[in-house]
């Protein structure tokens, strides 16, 4: 990890900017080929509903470089899909210490909370999330995504 010269924030080697300001990460380095490869295979595997075999490309891909974000991410999603709940959060939160400033972590945490019946921690996630919708530069609709948040907590007790 190398320090954003725009804001301070820790920037991934993987990440061609930072997750809070957008600016551009002098120290970005593409991931390698099987690492591509890897993510393609589990991403292939997770639209086939086959959870399983893509958790296992995202564990293998996270294994070989565990600076990737999408890794931790999508593998996140196929733990989460296979029932594994605890063990996405955790996925979930490595993918969070890569990008912390992604509304999409902290709304799928607060998903994932939801989901355990842990409504004060999923409250957190989601207002944290609604927060980061007004940096995170890789948002391409910040205004839809707020009111997707929003409808979100309104759900919870």
């Amino acid at each position: 990890m190398s320090q954003c010269r725009h804001c301070g924030a820790y920037v991934s080697p993987r990440d061609k900017v930072c997750s809070y300001c957008g600016a551009p990460n002098p120290h970005y380095q593409p991931p390698e080929k099987d690492v591509n490869r890897l993510l393609q295979q589990g991403l292939d595997a997770f639209r086939q509903e086959r959870y399983a075999a893509a958790a296992e490309s995202y564990q293998q891909a996270a294994a070989l470089d565990p600076d990737v974000f999408n890794s931790y991410f999508y593998l996140a999603a196929s733990l989460n899909a296979l029932g594994r709940e605890q063990e996405a959060i955790d996925a979930m939160r490595k993918a969070r210490q890569i990008r912390p400033g992604s509304a999409a972590v902290a709304y799928n945490l607060g998903v994932m909370y939801k989901g355990m019946g842990r409504a004060r921690e999923a409250r957190e996630h989601l207002e944290s999330a609604l927060q980061l919708t007004e940096t995170d530069p890789a948002l391409d609709d910040n205004k839809r995504m707020k009111q997707i948040i929003k409808q979100k907590l309104k759900t919870l007790p």
